[in-house]
């Protein structure tokens, strides 16, 4: 376990904290979906094609994910090349393109999505009901600030 953060600063603490516990909890999952054959970068693409309503686009999840849509077709180049997800040209507009989840995709999402899920649980069990709501609130409330600010910083484009 790291030694206690020394911090002045609540806001040094807290944007430090956010920092650390987000790169934890990747890693974590990381190892969890990696059991399955993916990374945990692949897994939230495959979740993002399998929850957003279709037709699924690398923008589209480039938007949920937050990623820049080069980093997202970088990682769907991977996913297509093992064969997790193809890529369809039958949108109106033939430039674009709608992803879609392979069978060896389902095979490998299906059994990491329930080890994610297991994993989660685990993570927020010191929570309480109460707790997890404050959480979840306070968590929104700091995302959409700083997509506010990189709004504002982007002048208003909202692209990274």
């Amino acid at each position: 376990m790291p030694k206690e953060l020394k911090a002045e600063s609540p806001y040094l603490r807290a944007s430090t904290l956010l920092y650390l516990t987000r790169d934890a909890l990747f890693r974590c999952v990381d190892r969890a979906v990696g059991e399955f054959g993916l990374t945990a970068e692949q897994y939230s693409v495959l979740t993002a094609i399998k929850h957003l309503d279709d037709p699924v686009r690398p923008t589209d999840i480039g938007r949920l994910v937050d990623h820049k849509v080069n980093t997202v077709s970088m990682i769907i180049d991977r996913m297509v090349k093992a064969g997790l997800v193809e890529r369809i040209r039958d949108l109106p507009d033939r430039r674009e393109v709608r992803l879609v989840i392979t069978s060896k995709g389902e095979k490998a999402l299906q059994p990491a999505a329930s080890a994610v899920s297991r994993l989660i649980k685990e993570i927020l069990s010191p929570l309480s009901d109460d707790d997890m709501d404050t959480l979840v609130n306070l968590l929104e409330t700091v995302r959409e600030k700083a997509h506010q600010h990189r709004r504002s910083a982007n002048g208003g484009s909202g692209n990274k």
